[in-house]
């Protein structure tokens, strides 16, 4: 009798790190898959068999998808719902398996909001992208026997593929063209409430002074975070600064790695998107904009993603410098194995 697995997401980040092991998973003919997927990780399941779920659900929705299904693991992501929380509150109940697959560096305590468990008493195995990542949740509260380092699913991916090397943004008339992919996400969930000036502006204003310092003329395709419903102060931002030089659109575009191919820089604060520039070679700046943990800032050094201080000149610094991105085949391998492997060992298939 084959072993049955339920696997549930929500967000994109968490959707991409467990797909890119379902992908493994369904080669298995040991396993029989269950998926239930949020709204906005739909668009990565092209070709599977998957069912909706909302991002907030009532725990009685998950009580009758565990009768019906009866998992022997269900394994989960850390969105900001409750979904994939409530098929752990019930896992620890019925003492089913649980894995849970982190896909960031950050907010370690709030993906565990909805628990109805102290975290000293959880049973799920959490598969962690590295050691670092490990010592700041056991720091937080985390029993350490539940964190497995196993690296980044998706990073794994995506960074052992076939690379897209960029073309250098050259051009043979009098001006230099480039076109920059800015990465925006709503400053609050990136710890930034109160200020007097918008990073987005800081940027500008040393794009504006790159562009008059030298032949330079730049489109640069602002493209929103999904969960950045708010745009005024963006546009008022983006009208403010549009130049001869400077060519300013707020994209709609919702495939995101099609805006990174298209450019020739990305820039933003830390979002899973910017290792994806850096999976496909592109120059990228991150724009330090609040304090991040040592994890995140390490993992961004380890794909070549530049840091900025959010000053008019130190981002001047950096766009007048001409880098040549490096190859970054190689790093961040290991974690759809690793989390293969934690998966069918808890399941008794290794």
């Amino acid at each position: 009798m084959r072993k049955k697995v339920l696997l549930a997401f929500d967000d994109p980040g968490g959707g991409l790190a467990v797909i890119s092991v379902i992908e493994e998973l369904i080669k298995i003919k040991e396993l029989e898959l269950k998926i239930y997927s949020g709204r906005l990780s739909e668009k990565f399941l092209s070709g599977y068999m998957y069912e909706k779920i909302d991002s907030q659900i009532e725990e009685k929705e998950a009580e009758e998808i565990l009768d019906e299904f009866k998992p022997d693991i269900i394994i989960t992501a850390t969105g900001g719902g409750n979904a994939e929380q409530h098929f752990r509150n019930l896992a620890i109940r019925r003492k089913t398996k649980s894995i849970v697959i982190l896909d960031f560096w950050k907010d370690y305590g709030r993906r565990w909001l909805y628990a109805d468990y102290e975290l000293k008493n959880m049973t799920d195995k959490i598969c962690v992208m590295d050691e670092e990542t490990k010592s700041e949740m056991t720091e937080e509260g985390f029993p350490e026997n539940n964190l497995i380092v196993t690296g980044h699913p998706y990073l794994d991916k995506i960074f052992n593929q076939k690379k897209v090397i960029p073309d250098s943004g050259q051009s043979s008339s009098e001006y230099r063209f480039k076109k920059i992919l800015f990465l925006s996400q709503p400053l609050k969930i990136m710890g930034l409430e109160n200020y007097n000036v918008h990073p987005l502006t800081v940027f500008m204003e040393a794009l504006k002074r790159h562009a008059e310092s030298g032949n330079f003329r730049y489109t640069l395709i602002i493209k929103p975070h999904p969960s950045e419903n708010e745009l005024t102060e963006i546009s008022e931002i983006s009208e403010q600064f549009a130049t001869e030089k400077i060519e300013i659109i707020i994209s709609e575009e919702n495939d995101v790695i099609k805006l990174i191919k298209d450019a020739d820089i990305v820039a933003g604060y830390n979002t899973i998107a910017m290792f994806e520039a850096r999976a496909l070679n592109k120059r990228t700046i991150s724009l330090s904009i609040a304090k991040i943990r040592n994890s995140l800032s390490d993992a961004m050094n380890r794909a070549g993603i530049e840091i900025s201080e959010l000053n008019t000149d130190a981002i001047f610094n950096c766009l007048n410098q001409e880098i040549i991105s490096e190859d970054t085949k190689g790093i961040f391998e290991g974690g759809i194995r690793n989390t293969t492997d934690l998966i069918l060992k808890e399941l008794n298939l290794n």
